[in-house]
């Protein structure tokens, strides 16, 4: 009877675990055996390979497999990820980009192998695959348990990035095109992509390869943000004559008090589109130097231009506030709030969903969000094989990344103000065409489930529709710039043994270093008030005022009686070619029926520019509380024993265990702030908000960790079917940077009385540079069943206790000041602190099977199924309202994927669906709740979805090949609700998208 277990097999298998996933040697992976994985193509082959890898890796690991070259199965890397068990992702405009493992976003994202730079995640220590195009990469490895060779960096879990190499190609040239046109269901651009890949190999020792991919799409993101306030019925009216109070709901008293979405600034609808242009360079150099030495160098590029704008209307309060309430009940008789629920979870009678009010007048305008980021990865390594006992590598990897987005306001409004222009002048109004008719225009708001109904008086829809009803309120620009570089050298290599049991032995060396720059920068222009001192003070916000308001604070301000800053009235000739009349607000909003001159958020590509054009050169001042520089410093070391042993005729051990030695150099770098230190050259009050601190100086925080991290991995075959797997590990993973690097900010509220100063209200510690890296303990264990090559079972559960993780600290602090300098009462204060004991476990079910024994077409099809179950508590058993423990993090606790495939020698199609159950998102708090017991707020979760992908193709022969895919077939949705599920506070609205593509390869 032949052993399963045979020694050779079992000595394979360690063999080509230990090198995928200790990444001594890229090329190694390439030739042991593993070339195969890029010709068999199609969906079936991409299972089979996926779960190939499954099977023989030492870890455990689940795996997304290419189709073709550089053909994910999905439109985005996260999109793909998704269909892995434990594996959840955001979505921006429908497409995947910020991902999470196990319900941790702590995940480490490596290159084949290795660290590098991800622009949109360059402060972070998660991953978001935004930037980077999907047909740059030919395979995705998630790594749920470690081993000591195995990268630092991932709390969920580590997720690799493979790439081709060119010695893998067929010898000669060879080559690949791919053309795709998409359009989506409402933005209805035409959106081109394209990518190639030429390669030339020599002989099998020489070989060259580039892959190039650009893209440039339109998405659709129309977004609706409602945030709470509350109305008693005592309040918004004083009870006197002319100014009675109401019974709102109708229920015959007038003592209710009702929790709603008409805050002054919500309702909020936008037209929101992400244009997103994307360019991927991969180069790949190989050279056979000899029989033992192999070079092999990389160039991964990426880079992306966004804007995510859209032109948005505020439904809220912010005109006329909750007086409109009880004017409707005065004027017409009806109910202002229609049908309430109970709201006493939250602390008050009520909560509504469906109000009635007066009006009479809005705020509209411009929001945009506009990104340049870029990184380049480069990789140089040297590998020794002589068919001898040892092997080994040498490895320099180096990168360097930089991201930039400003964040662009522009309000305008319909009210008349009344503001002197000059000292000593008289008021003037600045908007002599506004709505100045008082509340009297009716106006209803229901939420619904996927969107808000808006019924709205005529003659006001009217009026908005005339140019002279509006001025340009506010307008301002802030940003984020962040850079890093990084440096890497390590040597690994492996001891091979010709005897059963330790089968050998790995053993590496690794020095980094990483040096991130990062800046908050407000943009400010001329005020046309002068200091003391003849200088010129700037203004951030712009809004005619203001300033006059703060005349009684200690800042800048104090005193002033007139405000010069310019008008800007929609006829403004500086606005000649931005004003467009705007009849949707996106689909969020239904119902309205006008049409609304505006700003085009779609003709404002530079906001700096516009800023300039609008109010006179600026300038661009860094909060420095907001700003700072991190200095990372790592050495590490590892030692790692493979093994693999016949314990029985049909049972088998391999596996590995070992240990990693980290030790981390930090450097810190803040700045010195004071909060009763203004900026003397901004025209403001005491609000940080409208100035930036003085920088002070420079506070230099050097801290160093040292961590053993030690690894088993037990993996006993039974006969040649059947896995059980074991696995115990410890991991860290450092701050995100800004929890390291950003400084304290201190508000206050306004004076009270006859008072002098303004009351500190709170202070937010947002950085603290003494936080200890994230630390978690994991165990695993799975049975894996491979009745056949082409079918995986799979049943697993995973237990990761994490010993250090990030929290805010809330205390009352009795010695902050008021902003004279004065301690009086002081005030809460938050800081960012760590915290014990989180706990996040579940279980994990997948099946992949090809039906090649079915008879006729059905022999064609294939099935993926999988499902994850990780409910979590948090650690300090914090309440929620209705008496359950808030969960730890903001994972669903329920996930499923379900992938159908048919595929023969010509015709492909797959099917694939995503569920996510409701996802715990976070709490909210404010004046507004006050749950009955000791719940520090209201709990939000995002509602269950379940995302729908369709893809086909039809080769026409071994050159030419057409695919149709449709994402988001059913147009899914976002949508996040607060305690209860018809009290919605966001709306993501997505599209329908159809793209085709013909493929040609030569």
């Amino acid at each position: 009877m032949k052993k399963f277990g045979s020694f050779r097999r079992n000595l394979l298998a360690a063999h080509i675990a230990a090198i995928t996933f200790a990444s001594c040697s890229s090329i190694a992976l390439a030739q042991d055996g593993l070339e195969e994985e890029v010709i068999v193509t199609g969906v079936r082959g991409a299972q089979e390979r996926a779960i190939d890898l499954k099977r023989n890796a030492t870890n455990i690991v689940d795996a997304v497999s290419a189709e073709d070259i550089g053909r994910l199965p999905d439109v985005t890397i996260a999109d793909s990820l998704q269909r892995i068990t434990g594996v959840q992702i955001e979505r921006r405009g429908g497409q995947g980009g910020v991902v999470s493992v196990r319900g941790m976003k702590e995940v480490l994202g490596t290159l084949n192998g290795e660290y590098f730079l991800l622009p949109a995640s360059v402060t972070s220590n998660g991953l978001d695959f935004t930037d980077v195009p999907s047909s740059m990469v030919s395979g995705l490895n998630v790594s749920k348990s470690q081993a000591a060779s195995t990268l630092e960096g991932g709390i969920g879990g580590n997720i690799n990035l493979v790439t081709g190499r060119a010695l893998d190609r067929d010898e000669g040239l060879t080559g690949s095109a791919r053309i795709q046109l998409g359009q989506g269901s409402v933005t209805k651009e035409t959106d081109p992509e394209l990518s190639a890949l030429l390669s030339w190999n020599h002989d099998d020792k020489l070989a060259t390869s580039l892959a190039v991919s650009y893209g440039d799409s339109t998405l659709l993101n129309n977004q609706g943000r409602l945030r709470t306030d509350r109305v008693a019925e005592s309040w918004g009216c004083t009870g006197a004559a002319g100014d009675e109070c109401y019974d709102l709901d109708g229920n015959g008293d007038t003592s209710g008090d009702f929790i709603n979405p008409m805050n002054w600034q919500s309702p909020e609808f936008s037209s929101n589109q992400i244009e997103r242009e994307r360019l991927g360079l991969m180069y790949n150099f190989n050279l056979a130097i000899s029989d033992a030495f192999t070079l092999n160098a990389d160039v991964f590029y990426v880079d992306m231009d966004e804007k995510s704008a859209g032109n948005f209307l505020y439904l809220g309060n912010q005109i006329g506030g909750r007086a409109g309430f009880h004017e409707y009940v005065a004027v017409t008789g009806e109910p202002a709030i229609v049908n309430p629920g109970d709201g006493s979870l939250g602390g008050q009678p009520f909560y509504a969903t469906d109000m009635n009010m007066m009006v009479s007048g809005f705020v509209a305008g411009v929001k945009g969000i506009y990104r340049e980021t870029s990184a380049t990865n480069n990789n140089v390594e040297l590998a020794y094989d002589n068919d001898g006992m040892f092997t080994g590598s040498v490895r320099w990897v180096s990168g360097h990344a930089s991201s930039t987005s400003n964040d662009l306001t522009l309000s305008q409004i319909t009210t008349p103000k009344d503001v002197a222009r000059s000292e000593g002048a008289t008021p003037v109004n600045i908007n002599p065409g506004a709505i100045d008719d008082g509340l009297v225009y009716p106006m209803s708001v229901t939420l619904r489930e996927d969107n808000v109904l808006l019924a709205l008086d005529q003659g006001i829809v009217d009026k908005m529709g005339a140019q002279e009803a509006w001025y340009i309120h506010s307008g301002w620009v802030e940003g984020e710039y962040s850079s890093a570089k990084f440096d890497v050298l390590r040597a690994d290599g492996q001891f091979e043994f010709e005897e059963d049991g330790i089968t050998s032995i790995d053993v590496g060396l690794r020095f980094s270093t990483r040096n991130i720059k990062h800046n908050n920068v407000s943009f400010f222009s001329p005020s046309g008030i002068m200091n003391a001192d003849g200088e010129e003070l700037l203004n951030k916000y712009h809004e005619v005022g203001y300033a006059v308001g703060q005349a009684g604070t200690t800042g800048t301000a104090q005193g002033l009686t007139y405000d010069p800053l310019p008008v800007i009235q929609l006829e403004d000739s500086a606005l000649d070619g931005y004003i467009t009349n705007v009849t949707s607000f996106g689909d969020v909003l239904q119902g309205f029926n006008g049409s609304v001159p505006m700003v085009d958020a779609g003709a404002i590509d530079d906001p700096l520019s516009f800023l300039d054009n609008l109010y006179g050169p600026g300038q661009a001042i860094a909060n420095p509380d907001r700003s700072y520089n991190v200095v990372e410093d790592k050495t590490s070391a590892f030692a790692q024993a493979n093994f693999a042993k016949d314990l029985t005729d049909t049972i088998s051990l391999t596996g590995n265990a070992g240990v990693r030695y980290v030790r981390t150099d930090l450097t810190v770098t803040q700045n010195i702030t004071d909060a009763n230190s203004l900026n003397p050259l901004i025209l403001a009050g005491v609000d940080p908000n409208h100035t930036t601190y003085v920088d002070l100086g420079d506070q230099i925080t050097d801290i160093t960790y040292n961590h053993f991290l030690p690894s088993v991995n037990l993996a006993f075959n039974f006969t040649e079917e059947f896995k059980l797997r074991l696995a115990y590990d410890e991991r860290i993973s450092l701050q995100d940077l800004n929890n390291l690097g950003d400084g304290s900010i201190t508000y206050y509220s306004s004076e009270e009385g006859a008072e002098t100063f303004q009351r500190v209200s709170s202070r937010q510690n947002n950085g603290n540079p003494y936080l200890r890296p994230w630390q978690a303990t994991t165990q695993n264990i799975a049975f894996e069943w491979y009745p056949s090559d082409t079918t995986v079972v799979a049943l697993g559960y995973f237990n990761i206790d994490i010993n250090s993780f990030t929290h805010d600290a809330v205390e009352h602090n009795p010695s902050l000041t008021d902003s004279d300098g004065v301690v009086r009462r002081g005030a809460e204060e938050r800081t960012i602190s760590n915290g014990e004991g989180g706990n996040v476990a579940g279980w994990e079910f997948s099946y992949q099977q090809s039906f090649e024994n079915l008879p006729s077409l059905l022999a064609n099809t294939g099935v993926t199924f999988n499902y994850t179950y990780s409910p979590s508590e948090s650690p300090d058993e914090k309440t929620l309202p209705n008496g359950d423990i808030a969960p730890f993090n903001n994972t669903a606790e329920n996930q499923s994927n379900l992938v159908l495939w048919y595929q023969d020698d010509a015709l492909e199609f797959r099917i694939a669906a995503n569920y996510l159950s409701e996802q715990y998102e976070a709490d909210t708090s404010g004046w507004m709740w006050a749950p009955a017991n000791d719940a520090d707020g209201m709990p939000q979760y995002l509602n269950s979805t379940v995302f729908v992908d369709l893809s086909g193709s039809y080769t026409l022969n071994d050159s030419l090949q057409f695919t149709l895919a449709v994402n988001n077939l059913t147009e899914e949705d976002n949508i996040s609700y607060t305690q209860w599920s018809d009290y919605i506070h966001d709306y993501d609205l997505f599209e329908r998208r159809i793209t085709l593509g013909a493929n040609f390869s030569f």
